[in-house]
């Protein structure tokens, strides 16, 4: 018996990845900031304990800047746009194959997931329902 046991996270494969229609956590919109680049101001929320021991003021932001391409995925952020259609536009806008358009999409959008900006839902593979 493992007393101390992690939750693991459950395999996500590329064509689930694909499929998710990412959405933003935050509401915020993206503010010009010269020619090709926009700045995303989202309130900050220090975990409990790091908001007691830093002492973060109320009405503090996190500011975080975005290229062309990066608006194009941050707009397409809207709960109906799948990430294989952002690819597809990204490739097309800018002349990539779709495998460098994807490739810097997945890895964006992993980076706003990770930072609490972007929740991606995907939805559960067709035969692996929970089994008794």
């Amino acid at each position: 018996m493992a007393l101390f046991t992690r939750n693991k996270k459950p395999k996500i494969t590329l064509q689930q990845m694909l499929a998710s229609r990412p959405v933003k956590l935050v509401e915020a919109e993206p503010q010009p900031e010269g020619e090709g680049k926009w700045r995303v101001a989202v309130p900050l929320r220090p975990r409990r304990w790091a908001g007691w021991f830093l002492r973060v003021p109320a009405g503090a932001t996190k500011t975080f800047e975005l290229d062309a391409l990066g608006k194009l995925v941050w707009d397409a952020c809207d709960g109906k746009t799948s990430v294989q259609q952002v690819i597809k536009r990204l490739a097309t806008r800018y002349n990539l194959n779709v495998r460098e358009a994807q490739v810097a999409t997945l890895t964006f959008l992993q980076t706003l997931v990770r930072k609490g900006l972007v929740g991606m839902p995907v939805k559960e593979a067709k035969g692996k329902k929970g089994k008794d």
